[in-house]
């Protein structure tokens, strides 16, 4: 098993001592580039703070999720005028459809472009998807949600054993991004969370701190070539 996260190697040894599991590292750093990482937003001094949606990359997730967003970003909008606020969807269809449920007018909406909009980014409220291992590395602090159905959710809350929903909740074994899931999230709890960080700069600077050692952790640049060493290693290895 070729890992791309350093808690899984543990995990399999303990529960299957007999697999070989090697730690590669995330690809994410190769995906995006070197110097990227956690170096914080590019937004130049006067420029309002921008404020990052992002709903999921699914039909559902996006059915599920925009209301919610919506509602928050009303709330948040109540209580500083001066914010900048754009989503960015992975394809047109899913914007098409995020602009038929009705959108405000002073959101932006964008097909792709992921990288440049966390480089900018102050703060983003994102589903707990991968996305939110892309919002570490470009140091974004989020606030992270989920909803899915009510039988989906009746049967994982009783199957489901780790603590947090986000990726770099779990990497920091604690709760970097505040999260909120199924009934939690709501616009009211978004609102909050996301406005705690919008206001408050030293809390951001620590966020990007733990960041940075969570993306650290992730193996840094390489895994596709380390990838192909392991690979090639075993073959050699064979008789």
């Amino acid at each position: 098993v070729l890992s791309i996260f350093p808690f899984e190697k543990d995990w399999y040894a303990k529960r299957v001592p007999q697999l070989r599991v090697e730690f590669v590292g995330h690809p994410i750093a190769d995906r995006f580039g070197e110097g990227q990482g956690t170096s914080g937003n590019v937004r130049g001094g006067g420029v309002a703070p921008l404020l990052l949606l992002l709903p999921g990359s699914r039909t559902s997730e996006l059915a599920r999720h925009l209301p919610v967003m919506i509602g928050a970003l009303a709330l948040i909008r109540s209580q500083m005028q001066n914010l900048r606020v754009r989503m960015a969807l992975p394809s047109e269809s899913l914007v098409q459809q995020a602009k038929a449920r009705g959108l405000p007018v002073n959101l932006e909406v964008q097909v792709g472009g992921l990288p440049e909009l966390l480089a900018e980014a102050d703060v983003a409220i994102a589903s707990t998807g991968t996305v939110t291992t892309e919002c570490a590395y470009f140091g974004v602090p989020t606030v992270a949600l989920y909803k899915t159905s009510w039988s989906t959710w009746q049967i994982a809350r009783h199957i489901v054993k780790v603590k947090y929903a986000a990726m770099p909740n779990l990497l920091a074994n604690e709760e970097v991004f505040p999260e909120f899931i199924q009934d939690a999230a709501v616009p009211e709890n978004i609102a909050k969370a996301a406005l705690e960080l919008l206001r408050d700069e030293g809390r951001r600077a620590r966020v990007k701190a733990k960041l940075t050692e969570i993306v650290a952790s992730l193996g840094g640049p390489g895994a596709t070539r380390r990838a192909a060493h392991v690979i090639v290693e075993l073959l050699k290895a064979k008789p």
